[in-house]
């Protein structure tokens, strides 16, 4: 039985560029972090938005490639795409720059991706663990943005354990008893827990967060601070219910959630069953 009363983590959300060659290269990031098996524990928070992408319009224009556009493009090198529109997002990001401006706190908040490392080292400094709901995509987006403006890797973040919270959920939380919760629901109240297609079960943090609150009308607002916060709380709630859980099978192991086993309705002892089969090991074997 792990006992320890003091576990910090550092909880990370970003907001990236995508449908184009710029595909994951950072917009927004936030972090939350304290300590999680701390009720009482008030966490700090941070955010910001990232200089180096957001002048650069360019980055925002979302593409496709030449040969899908038509029949007769089919024969040009795969490489070669049109733009065709422009994402709403980068309006809505210098809206904000232009409030930050009118009340002097666009440099505490619009910063330069090195400034932005810089506090994040500092953060990680102070923790035991870092993750992200989707801890594969968050991680590749950090790397991609510190190579495509440093040209180099961000070595900080990789020597702490990680954790994945949609794994964690997916694969756990997601058990006999949740689905007999969705089983108790009216079919207008079981919409709130499906897929965005509206098939399937769903497990996004968003869904994750209405469950864990009972608020089903809850909406992420995919801002990477307050993102980070309700993930926080996510992180929070599996400690609190499964911290045993967490040391023996999800800290610094990363395994993946597949919407058919969620579908089929497989135990949570047999989708972790299934996820030690396809583990690889540790991250930092």
């Amino acid at each position: 039985m792990n006992t320890r009363s003091k576990f910090n983590v550092l909880i990370f959300d970003t907001e990236t560029c995508f449908k184009n060659e710029h595909n994951s290269i950072i917009a927004e990031i936030g972090w939350t972090f304290g300590n999680v098996l701390s009720q009482q524990d008030t966490p700090t928070s941070r955010r910001f938005l990232v200089a180096d992408t957001l002048c650069r319009p360019d980055y925002w224009l979302h593409s496709q490639k030449l040969q899908n556009v038509h029949e007769s493009l089919k024969g040009l090198p795969e490489g070669d795409r049109t733009a065709y529109k422009m994402d709403m997002r980068y309006t809505e990001y210098l809206e904000q720059i232009q409030r930050l401006n009118r009340i002097s706190k666009t440099d505490k908040v619009m910063c330069s991706w090195q400034y932005i490392l810089e506090q994040l080292t500092k953060d990680l400094s102070l923790v035991d663990s870092v993750g992200a709901y989707n801890m594969p995509f968050d991680i590749r987006a950090i790397q991609t943005t510190s190579k495509r403006f440093h040209h180099t890797h961000y070595g900080e973040i990789e020597r702490l354990p990680k954790f994945c919270l949609m794994d964690m959920f997916g694969n756990h939380v997601i058990n006999l008893n949740y689905f007999r919760m969705i089983d108790s629901l009216d079919e207008d109240e079981k919409k709130f827990f499906m897929s965005k297609s509206g098939k399937n079960l769903g497990y996004s943090a968003e869904i994750m967060a209405r469950y864990i609150s009972e608020d089903r009308g809850y909406v992420e607002l995919h801002t990477a601070k307050e993102d980070s916060l309700i993930e926080y709380e996510l992180a929070m709630y599996f400690f609190q219910n499964y911290k045993y859980d967490y040391f023996e099978k999800y800290h610094n192991k990363i395994g993946g959630v597949h919407w058919s086993q969620i579908r089929d309705r497989l135990s949570s002892a047999e989708k972790e069953r299934q996820r030690e089969i396809n583990f690889g090991g540790d991250l930092n074997e």
